[in-house]
């Protein structure tokens, strides 16, 4: 499929991202694969599985695999998949996106080694900062840390510590996902313009679809 895009995210906290891009994309009427290649795994804890072994779980209407050899995602015929690349990706699973995103919260050790990997990498990546504590540092200080010497920064989004962000990543590993209800305007906002991005759609097209994720329906 010509038309194919492979959307990595990666680093700390990224799965519940994953999720709720698949089911807006999906409200736009788009085929999704979730794919789940982290070590954590996740997603696993997510998605209501069956007893049986199965390769591919479809839940609200998006298609869920785990651990996907690299060279198997352009054999996929979807409209998009998003990988879960875990904390730390490969090199050649990095290459094989079309669009990148790493999340970080404001611990320095890890904004320093993922500085560097971008450095190491060059590629251009999009950057959220997450679970910023205002009293610790502001999020424009942790991008300027992650920024030093590193040219790879192309969107950056800013999202403030939210209990209702915390809790709705956490309900889902333990009730499985049912919606993206009771997020934080930051986070709202922020999945709004990531998909504007991704699909190339109107702004009140991108409201729209994810108001029905949000609901926890499908297209």
């Amino acid at each position: 499929m010509s038309n194919k895009k492979i959307i990595g995210l990666f680093g700390v906290g990224q799965t519940d991202i994953c999720i709720y891009l698949a089911s807006i994309l999906q409200n736009l009427k788009y085929s999704v694969l979730c794919i789940d290649n982290s070590f954590e795994q996740a997603m696993h804890f997510c998605v209501p599985r069956p007893k049986e072994r199965i390769s591919t779980i479809t839940h609200k209407k998006v298609d869920y695999e785990w651990l996907v050899h690299v060279n198997d995602w352009s054999q996929k015929d979807y409209d998009f998949i998003i990988v879960d690349l875990g904390v730390w990706p490969k090199e050649d699973q990095l290459l094989a996106c079309d669009e990148i995103y790493l999340v970080i919260d404001c611990a320095i050790a890890q904004v320093e080694r993922y500085r560097e990997l971008m450095k190491h990498m060059k590629l251009p990546m999009n950057v959220i900062v997450r679970d910023i504590c205002t009293d610790v540092a502001s999020g424009h200080q942790i991008l300027d840390m992650l920024k030093e010497e590193n040219c790879f920064v192309v969107d950056e989004y800013k999202l403030p510590f939210s209990e209702d962000d915390l809790s709705g990543r956490l309900a889902m590993q333990y009730f499985g996902y049912r919606g993206c209800g009771h997020l934080s305007p930051a986070l709202d906002k922020m999945l709004v313009c990531m998909i504007r991005n991704l699909a190339g759609c109107e702004n009140s097209c991108a409201w729209k679809s994810y108001r029905r994720a949000k609901k926890g329906v499908c297209a």
